[in-house]
Formats: structure tokens, sequence, C-alpha cells
């Protein structure tokens, strides 16, 4: 009898799916493990989305990638952090390229390196900077204009990231202003009189003033220690994430000049003439006005007399903070947030009146270990609040600086009071102060460095001036993504000729106009006043005095300060001195690593080999290439021949004086 074989459930695989189902590759779309390894989107995957600009604009869903910070897109999907090259290309869609060679804009490169880092240049590099020079002068203006066209075309795209220091500087603003005034009265103000502007403020004979007698009188606060002038890039990228939190921490502080009041009354009680009290923010106040939209608009100004000795003084408060926004004011927001930050070691300057203070305390008080077991013995419960906290203490210093200004032709000079704060020191004794540091931000990174505004270089300059410093500090960094760009270093004479180079300004003659101003200031009877600009009157200060009617004319100080709406950057963006151009003697960190010279296009590359094509260092003569040519043309008539044996000899003759002029450099 056969034996019975099991031969199966033919129900096991019944309405299974196929092998086929299984069999497939891991790599394709379909695949339920692929899609689960990526999480990607069917979009991702289109054969239409090649291009990288496209990937992350074209297409709308959970998995677009967006940067937390900021709610911006991300305009790369992939960073390298693992080398330190800059994710930017210079713009060429149209291919333009250099005149000059590639070894040529290297050659350049490296000597404007040399330069910028005070180090021995090469001769040879000097030589083809020489030779170059013609070449180099006549394609700056060709990429000039080609930046402007850029940036014209591109305007919302590259100040697209500056909308978020918009939006923090709006915030600081309203808490800024909220603290101020509460500590100002309510006051109505109405025009008193029209002051001329310092442009308008020309004598009959052309003369030119100066600072002299510079003294620093004292300092106070906590200064930065800072042997390494540089910004890292690690301190950029935290600064960066938490600017909001930092960025209000100095919206309660008292103003800087206010350390230094005690000390300042005692020298105007020594005054035997009229005395001008001026910080350094309403001293540019006066210089620059009206110069960009970001820049303030209002000052008070108090006018007194002087007890024992009938003399005036004129003393300004710092300027109401600005409300427009753009580059000052974002450079306002970082080192507000810089110095809140506090990634370095901070010093006591010596004669801090705190220091004093605490000193004499600690005298009268209780034994030191007495107190130490005091507080280990007390406990205080603290409240946990469901935010962080925000950053308040910040560091900060004032130094009170007397200097005299005087005209060349006159005999009497102006006696003057200014406070600044230090940026930076170089030693622990804090006797080595750095004349300024400023923060410039980039908005063009991809095409190079901007020349600075005539706000920062004169403010620089006076930085510079007031401190007794030849050399100030800046450091250039992308708007885009908070990079490091370039640590540089700003000297007194090399500011002075940039002036007068980019904005036609000559500060002798700029401070002659402050001294026609403030003897014209001291002719005002004494009382409170605000001093206003207005993009009406460009030619003019309104002087505003308080007025105890409210009439049509008149108007309210908190409703002038505030304003109907939070600061924007509209009015910048709509000025046409928004386009700053590119300084062509900066390399900024794109220049090094693409080897291109700062206002040049990119010099020609072959397809082919992927190297750049060597120009010939000596052009071939045309007698060589006639010679050449004679074989396969027929003769020419004698009259011809002749004439083209004189064009060829007179060739050969330039060849030959242009490399003895090469030999000669």
């Amino acid at each position: 009898m056969e034996a019975n074989v099991y031969k199966g459930n033919a129900n096991t695989f019944q309405n299974q799916p196929s092998f086929r189902v299984f069999n497939k590759s891991i790599e394709h779309s379909d695949d339920s493990l692929f899609t689960f390894l990526n999480d990607v989107d069917s979009e991702l995957l289109k054969d239409e989305q090649v291009s990288q600009s496209q990937v992350f604009t074209s297409y709308i869903s959970r998995f677009t990638a967006k940067d937390p910070r900021t709610q911006q897109l991300t305009s790369f999907a992939i960073y390298d952090h693992t080398t330190n090259r800059l994710p930017y290309e210079f713009p060429n869609p149209q291919e333009r390229y250099s005149s000059l060679t590639a070894p040529q804009q290297a050659a350049c490169v490296r000597l404007l390196l040399a330069w910028q880092q005070n180090s021995a240049e090469s001769e040879d590099d000097f030589i083809v900077w020489r030779v170059t020079n013609g070449k180099r002068v006549s394609e700056q203006q060709l990429v000039q204009k080609h930046i402007l066209d850029y940036v014209n075309a591109q305007k919302e795209r590259i100040y697209a990231p500056m909308k978020p220091l918009v939006l923090l500087y709006g915030k600081w603003f309203v808490r800024r202003m909220q603290y101020v005034l509460r500590r100002l009265p309510n006051r109505s103000y109405s025009t008193h009189s029209g002051l001329p502007q310092l442009s308008q403020c020309k004598t009959l004979h052309a003369q030119v003033a100066s600072m002299e007698n510079i003294h620093l009188i004292c300092h106070r606060g906590q200064v930065r220690l800072w042997p390494e002038v540089r910004m890292p890039e690690q301190e950029l990228s935290n600064l960066r994430m938490r600017l909001e939190r930092y960025a209000y921490a100095g919206s309660a502080d008292e103003p800087a000049s206010h350390m230094v009041a005690a000390d300042l009354e005692q020298q105007l009680q020594e005054a035997c003439n009229d005395v001008y009290v001026l910080p350094l923010e309403s001293l540019l106040f006066l210089l620059i006005p009206g110069a960009y939209a970001d820049l303030p608009t209002e000052v008070l100004v108090s006018i007194r007399e002087l007890p024992d000795n009938g003399h005036k003084c004129i003393q300004f408060e710092e300027p109401m903070p600005a409300r427009s926004c753009g580059w000052h004011t974002s450079s306002r927001l970082l080192t507000t947030a810089y110095a809140a930050y506090g990634a370095a070691q901070w010093l006591q300057l010596p004669d801090d009146v705190g220091q004093r203070r605490r000193h004499t305390v600690l005298q009268n008080s209780e034994p030191e270990h007495r107190r130490a077991d005091k507080a280990i013995m007390e406990y205080k419960l603290l409240p946990i609040d469901e935010e962080a906290p925000m950053v308040t203490e910040v560091k900060a210093n004032c130094a009170l600086v007397s200097w005299k200004l005087r005209a060349s032709e006159s005999t009497d000079s102006l006696s003057i009071f200014s406070s600044l704060s230090v940026a930076a020191v170089r030693d622990a004794a804090a006797k080595e102060p750095l004349g300024c540091h400023l923060i410039k931000l980039e908005s063009k990174p991809e095409c190079g460095c901007e020349i600075m505004t005539k706000y920062e270089m004169v403010s620089i300059w006076l930085q510079l001036q007031l401190l007794q410093s030849n050399v100030g500090h800046c450091s250039r960094i992308s708007l885009q993504d908070m990079q490091p760009l370039l640590e540089e270093k700003v000297r007194l004479s090399t500011l002075a000729q940039q002036l007068n180079e980019w904005y036609h300004i000559s500060m002798p003659d700029l401070l002659s106009q402050l001294a026609e101003f403030l003897k014209l200031l001291s002719s005002i009877s004494p009382g409170e006043y605000l001093l206003r600009y207005t993009s009406k009157y460009k030619d003019r200060f309104l002087l505003c005095q308080p007025t105890a009617d409210n009439t049509s004319m008149s108007f309210k100080l908190h409703d002038l300060l505030m304003g109907a709406s939070s600061p924007n950057n509209i009015d910048f963006l709509t000025q046409s001195s928004t386009y700053l151009p590119i300084t062509p003697l900066l390399c900024s960190r794109l220049h090094e690593q693409l080897q291109l010279l700062p206002c040049a296009f990119p010099a020609k590359v072959n397809a082919k080999r992927g190297r750049p094509c060597k120009a010939p260092e000596v052009p071939t003569p045309l007698v060589q290439r006639v010679r050449m040519n004679a074989q396969k043309k027929k003769k020419t008539n004698s009259k011809n021949s002749r004439q083209r044996k004189k064009d060829d000899a007179k060739l050969q003759q330039t060849v030959d004086n242009e490399l003895e002029k090469f030999m000669c450099l």
C-alpha cells in the first residue's frame, strides 16, 4: 500500500504577492526600505530638478530644508565642515573672463596678501603687478559695473539675510526707547530756530582745523583682553544662534558716558572758558548728518552757565537710536551681542569707581571669613522662570578725553570733552588700548570686500585720534552665513587717503566747519533743547525748545521718538547710497582660495585640460607670421611688399622696446 505523502497546505501562500515584489533592487524608488532609510520626498526624485539652486525653492513639503535659527530656506544642501573653504563663487553668468592670465592673477593676489599682512613681498610678484597695471585699472571699471548690475538684479536676494537682524533691532528698539522715555518728561517741543549744517558753515577764507592737546582723563568699567585680535568662526556660529537673547542685553543699560559723569563735573568746575561736551556718537551726529537712512536723527542738548565763572557749558547727550534699519543698526546689534557674549577675559580698569567703592566697603565691614561663613549659611529660594533669563550683565567701559579744536588762522581754541568706549586691550595691565574695533557686515561676500561707509571711516578716524592710537581693527563678516572673511588692520594715514579718494572728505576742513558751528551754538540762550535732522530740510538742523502750550506746530517728545511703526529697512533699500563698491586692495578668504584678484573677472581656463591657458611671454613677431604665410599665398606687387616690410620692421622694433622695458624693471 502506497504511503500517504504530505503535499502541504495549499492555503499557506494563498493571496500572497508574487516573488517579483520582493525581488526589487534596494535602490529602487518604490522599495520600502529605501524610502524609510532616506526619507525623501517623491519630488526630489524627478529628473527635472537637476540644478542645485532649484532643489530647495521649487517645492514645498514637510521635508523642505529650513534653518531653524533664521526660518529661511538653506541655500546649500551639503556643507563640508572638514575644510575651511567658503561656499561662494564669483557671480559670472555671462562667462566673462579676465585679460590677465591665471599666473598673473595669482602673483597679484600674493602681493596684496603680503601688503595686508605686513610681510615681505616678492620682487617677481611686484614686477608682474607693475607690468599689468594698465590691464588691471581698465578691468576694474568693467567689474564694478558688472557687480552693480548684479546687485540691482538680485537686490532682494542679497539683503534677504538681513531680515532677522531687522526684526531683532525692532524688538531691541522698542525696549530701549521704553527704558529711555521713562526717564524723560513727555514735553511738547516747538521749533526754536534753524541752524546750518556743517557743510553750510564755511567761512570766507578757506581754513583748516586740527585736534590738539588730546589728554586721556580717566577710564571706567571693564575692558576686553584681546591679545590676538580675531573673531573665531565658532564664536560667530554660537552668536548667531543666540543673537535674539544677547541683543536684548544692553537695552536697559545706562549710556556709557554716565560712567564718567562725576569726573566730567569736576573738570567743568575748573574750566576757564566755554566748554563743549560731545560724546563720540554726538560728534558723529554733527559731522555726518543724514548721510544714511539708518543713522540717529535726534539728540538732546543742554546749554547752561557754569557757576562762579560765567562761562557756558554746551552738553550733548548720546543720540536716540535710529528709527530705520540698515548697515549701521545691524553692526550695532552685533556689537552689543558680542559684548554680552563675553567669550574673553575681562579686565577691571585700574581707576574704576566701583573697585574703589568695594575696597572701602571691605575696610569698614566685618572680616572676610565671617562674611563667607554667613553667605554659606544663608539660603534663598529663587523662582524658576518658564523661559531662560535674558543676559543682562554687559561688560561696558568708558574713557573721558579732553582736547582742543583750533583753526589754523586763529589763536583761540575750543575746549571739548568727549567720551567713548575702549574696544579692547592687548595686555593684562590695560596700558595698550586698541584704537577701535568695527564689525562690518559684507552683503556681497561672493564679490569681494566693500569699502567702508563715510560714517564708519569718520568714526574710526576720531577714535584713533582720541585714543592716540595709530592702528585699529575691522572684522569683516559675511551677512549670508556669519563666516569670518577678513581681519583688517586700519591705519590712520590710510583712512585719511580713503576718505578723500572715495567720499572727497577732508577731515581738517570738516573740523573747521565743526568749529564754526559750535561757535554759533554758543550764542543760544541757556535752556534744554532738542536738535533734530529731517530729510525735508537737508541743509538745516532744527533746534526745538520746550513749550507749555500745545499748538498745531508743536509735537510731543514721546510721540516723535516712538513713532507709528517699528523700525524697518524700506528707506535703506530705496536709498541710492545702499550700494557700496568693492575695494580693489583687500583680499578676503574667497580671493585667496580662488586665486582671484579683487575687481577682476576669473581667468580663462582651458576646458580640455582643465588648466589655465598660458599666454606667451613674448608675442610672435609679425615678420615670422608673414614669412610662414608667404609660401601659401601668391606674391603681391612690389609696392605692397615694401610697405609690408616697413610695417614688420616697425613692429619688431616695438616688441624689442617692450622687452627692454620689462628687463629694466
